[in-house]
């Protein structure tokens, strides 16, 4: 009885929908209610910290400067400065920093409460939260395609390394486990990649949906599945609303789809949503474990 958390990053409602993405159509589906707080759109740091804690980022840090460290305390000092530039002008400096020194920063981790502290919880590569390497490897992977990277070797390493975070999540059904969480940066990278390429990026959408539904078919009949993003991704082609910005900055069309008949309102309101699904496992498990108990009384089994 495991409920599954799949952070789909950039998943965008509108292009859900253009594409005619059924994979990411569940039980239950809708745009959801994102924020933006050290930026003018959503920033994938702040938002997925704020789905792991229930809070804010003026309350679980994770913001500004904060959503990285160095370990060198010049350098940090200077990322400190640096907090409110465009994630494109950081990523150069932070490369320039890389390639001189051979010092490269972390992703922050919160010191707040987690839904992935409870017991029978686990976690991989989630933003704010465990191990952000993986979302460094997405994103030296946008800056590569950026600069020249062949498209064909960008697509190989980035729906590789979707695929390792999917295979976790099927790998964690085999185990005794109430809450299994990952981040995949997939949608998100190939979406600041292809924003004016309607064929690449439908392909992209077709790939993970692929992955989505071998993960479905990988669910026990007790298992429960909530994919969700933070934000979508603004394109030069898809032409409805909140398309005023610049294509390849993030839209505000984020989703949320689940094996179950609710999905949450908004990003603050997942760890409520994570806790009665949890609870209502429980709750089933124990009534199996007494009806076992009165089928031995009985002489049943």
């Amino acid at each position: 009885m495991t409920v599954v958390l799949l952070a789909l990053d950039a998943l965008d409602a509108g292009l859900v929908e253009l594409f005619d993405a059924t994979a990411f159509e569940l039980e239950s589906s809708q745009q959801i209610e994102t924020f933006s707080h050290a930026k003018d759109t959503p920033y994938t740091p702040e938002v997925w910290t704020t789905v792991a804690t229930g809070v804010g980022p003026e309350d679980h840090g994770i913001t500004g400067p904060g959503t990285s460290e160095w370990s060198n305390p010049i350098f940090e000092l200077g990322s400190r400065f640096t907090g409110r530039l465009t994630e494109s002008t950081r990523g150069t400096l932070g490369r320039f920093v890389r390639d001189k020194t051979g010092e490269r920063e972390q992703i922050g981790e919160t010191d707040a409460e987690t839904i992935f502290g409870r017991d029978g919880a686990v976690v991989h590569n989630w933003p704010g939260v465990h191990d952000g390497s993986y979302l460094q490897q997405a994103w030296d992977l946008m800056n590569a395609v950026a600069e020249g990277k062949p498209r064909q070797e960008f697509e190989r390493e980035l729906l590789g390394l979707g695929a390792q975070q999917f295979g976790w999540a099927r790998e964690m059904l085999n185990h005794d486990v109430a809450l299994a969480g990952v981040h995949v940066h997939t949608l998100d990278a190939a979406g600041h990649a292809y924003a004016e390429d309607e064929e690449a990026l439908r392909n992209i959408y077709e790939r993970v949906g692929g992955f989505v539904d071998e993960l479905v078919d990988s669910l026990g009949p007790d298992d429960e599945l909530l994919l969700l993003s933070d934000h979508g991704m603004r394109t030069s082609f898809y032409g409805g609303p909140d398309e005023d910005g610049t294509p390849s900055s993030h839209s505000w069309r984020a989703y949320a789809s689940s094996t179950t008949d609710s999905v949450p309102d908004d990003v603050f309101d997942v760890v409520d949503w994570v806790d009665e699904q949890v609870e209502h496992q429980t709750v089933q498990r124990e009534q199996i474990d007494i009806d076992e108990e009165q089928l031995k009384d009985l002489g049943y089994i």
